[in-house]
């Protein structure tokens, strides 16, 4: 893990319970109200209040000229209610007076259009304008606010990159070609790395480059991953700026909202520079897997983190605005899902927002007091979670202890963005998200981690289709195989360098040798729909014509004395690729094949060619799939490689609908079904409810328990 958060010099957060509360927003308000919510929040029990996120035109009302006493009266307000403050810079939402007196602040989009006010994060993260005042306004809050008694955390900016991730400005121009001038140093190298004479893009000085916009067809690969890069980048430098002026002002730690597996931000890069990570996160109580997605943040910010707590800085207490259609979160959700982010690391559970907005944007996004107040059920289940959380304390600062890695990687997703196929359709993180669902809903805890990390401490480590191919991972994970650890590589991995250059030779790259395979070509599927039989019956040469890349799966034949344990109806989805079992060396077996390509679905031409392969190597094991499994075959090979790694559900033999999830001495149980079950007694005692378990313990549709488990 990296030393980010083990340096002892940091800021740290003290917490007596679980962090309570929601972004408040009182330059909405009066002041009556302002009074009447203080009362609410006492009444719920809030803790901590997020203040001044959207609050730059109030602070700044003209250039250069601030009213900050307003906020200082709120401050203080909540300090004598005994609520924490974490203070926002506000710096999320420029104010109309630098749209009209510094116009070239406004982002340019792909297309060359610069955005308008009217809206948020209307901003060019290179503008001098933009980096001076925010920096400013951040110089000011922390001069006047740095040692209030009241003020516990920084929150810099908002969910940086939300709606603006890029801007194609002459600023911006600019920068980027001065950013490749120091990367590069002399343009041949550029020209080497980027493969210009493709296409005749051969430049002859770093001036001649200009942000890959809107062109007339494909744009340069390893441009765009640059682009992405320094996009990055330059956000980055926006949230440090504003850091140092806070840092020179102020002890306190800070933070920004990240967004959970955000795509155009490399988190683990950002987190180095953050005192407590924080997370913003809106499943859908439409998709049955929701909580699946709520696990998947939360060890997601555990792993940002390097295993100390985070805290869930917003989620939504009822139904978002946003979606075409906002589905509410069902009675006892708001519950439940909150204790899970506890349950997977989280030392505090806020919400946006406090007070649900009457105008603009957000107006329907829901509020802890909702327009309805006290009427609501979301009210009331606001109070209830206030309660709940405040019997928590124990759990606070406990850790997580994870068997399983799952390797996640910013840059590939980039690379795999940026490269023009073979396929130009996944989800961001689509797979390492599906192996950690299988495993989540098997039981299994996971830590979720980067590609620079330590692997050695883990019994299975998984790497689900990471693009670039990285050396130091795969000399880390053969070391870790040698001393017994298992290792699942599923593809699409080690298909490109960091230069977005194909691997030849064979794909997989650095980690062919581990793994004992070369993936010599891909055979991804289309899925085209089939032919009608009423269009069959006057197309005589067309309804004879095989097309498997035509079909939506493909099947598998488990094989070989170390067949999967379930010789099952084993699948896998439209990716597939040709992988030829590469020679055992003196010391190292070869790979043995555990399952092939059965001619079913789209594999006719793959038929008998391995699909998932298993190579010993000292004390350990590596494994190979060739294809994405769909969830019942992910399953299978998840069972096979955790039995043989000694990995075990956090308990067994549970109920359906029930996750159980240890943190430190504390078991978190979470009925996410309808029905009412009995989870077998532990000895122990149940902290919502103070009661010692019994034989069983009951738990209610969408119920849940925290259980302080009897130590020997």
């Amino acid at each position: 893990m990296s030393d980010r958060l083990n340096d002892s010099r940091r800021p740290v957060l003290h917490l007596d319970s679980p962090a309570y509360g929601g972004d408040w927003s009182p330059e909405q308000w009066d002041q009556a109200t302002w009074s009447r919510d203080i009362e609410l929040m006492i009444e719920a029990g809030v803790t901590m209040i997020t203040l001044g996120v959207f609050s730059w035109a109030r602070l700044e009302p003209k250039e250069g000229g601030y009213e900050l006493d307003w906020l200082a009266d709120v401050i203080d307000r909540l300090h004598a209610a005994g609520i924490a403050v974490d203070l926002a810079t506000g710096t999320a939402s420029p104010p109309a007076w630098m749209a009209v007196d510094h116009p070239e602040t406004l982002p340019v989009d792909f297309h060359g259009v610069r955005l308008g006010f009217g809206s948020r994060q209307q901003y060019c993260p290179s503008s001098p304008v933009y980096r001076e005042r925010s920096r400013a306004l951040a110089a000011q809050l922390a001069e006047r606010f740095g040692r209030h008694p009241g003020v516990v955390m920084w929150h810099i900016n908002n969910e940086y990159a939300c709606h603006t991730h890029e801007c194609f400005c002459d600023v911006c121009a600019g920068e980027f070609s001065a950013y490749l001038a120091a990367r590069y140093t002399e343009v041949d190298a550029l020209n080497a790395a980027w493969g210009t004479d493709f296409w005749a893009q051969r430049y002859t000085g770093f001036e001649q480059i200009r942000p890959p916009a809107a062109a007339p067809t494909l744009l340069s690969p390893a441009q765009v991953l640059d682009w992405r890069r320094f996009s990055n980048r330059q956000l980055l430098q926006c949230m440090t700026g504003e850091k140092a002026q806070i840092r020179e002002r102020s002890a306190l730690p800070i933070t920004t909202n990240f967004m959970g597996a955000f795509p155009w931000l490399d988190y683990r890069e950002w987190a180095q520079h953050l005192d407590v990570i924080t997370d913003d996160s809106y499943p859908d109580p439409a998709d049955p897997a929701a909580a699946a997605d709520v696990a998947w943040a939360g060890d997601l910010m555990r792993g940002l983190a390097a295993g100390k707590p985070w805290l869930l800085m917003e989620q939504a207490p009822g139904a978002v605005q946003w979606r075409e259609r906002n589905a509410a979160k069902r009675p006892g959700q708001l519950t439940q899902w909150s204790l899970a982010r506890l349950a997977h690391g989280a030392d505090g559970v806020l919400q946006f927002q406090w007070r649900q907005s009457v105008r603009g944007a957000e107006s329907f996004h829901s509020g802890m007091v909702p327009h309805s107040e006290a009427a609501s059920r979301v009210w009331q289940e606001t109070k209830a979670l206030g309660r709940e959380l405040a019997r928590l304390g124990p759990v606070i600062g406990q850790p997580t202890t994870a068997d399983v890695a799952i390797v996640i990687d910013w840059e590939s997703e980039w690379a795999r963005g940026a490269a023009i196929g073979p396929v130009n359709d996944a989800e961001p993180f689509e797979s390492a998200r599906q192996w950690h669902r299988t495993l989540w809903e098997s039981g299994v805890a996971v830590d979720v981690i980067g590609p620079d990390d330590a692997v050695d401490t883990y019994r299975a480590v998984i790497v689900p289709a990471l693009a670039i191919d990285r050396p130091r991972l795969a000399a880390r994970l053969e070391t870790a195989v040698g001393e017994g650890t298992r290792v699942v590589v599923a593809g699409p991995t080690g298909i490109v360098d960091d230069q977005l250059a194909a691997i030849t030779g064979g794909y997989l790259g650095s980690l062919r040798d581990l793994l004992g395979v070369r993936v010599i070509d891909f055979a991804p599927a289309v899925g085209i729909e089939p032919m009608s039989a009423r269009d069959a019956s006057a197309s005589r040469i067309t309804r004879a014509t095989i097309a498997p890349a035509s079909h939506e799966w493909i099947g598998i034949e488990p094989a070989g004395p170390l067949a999967l344990d379930v010789a099952s109806d084993v699948r896998g989805g439209r990716w597939a690729e040709e992988v030829v079992v590469t020679a055992a060396s003196e010391s190292v077996p070869g790979a043995a094949v555990v399952g092939t390509f059965d001619g079913r679905g789209a594999g006719v031409d793959l038929r008998g060619m391995p699909a998932i392969t298993r190579r010993r190597h000292g004390e350990g094991s590596a494994w190979y799939v060739a294809t994405d499994l769909d969830a019942a075959s992910r399953a299978v090979v998840a069972h096979s490689v955790m039995r043989e790694a000694d990995v075990r559900p956090v308990l067994e033999a549970l109920p359906d609908g029930i996750e159980a999830h240890r943190r430190g001495d504390f078991l978190f149980l979470l009925n996410h079904s309808d029905e009412a079950v009995s989870v077998p007694g532990m000895a122990g005692t149940e902290l919502l409810t103070d009661a010692e378990c019994g034989q069983t313990l009951p738990l209610a549709p969408r119920g849940s328990a925290v259980v302080r488990l009897a130590t020997a």
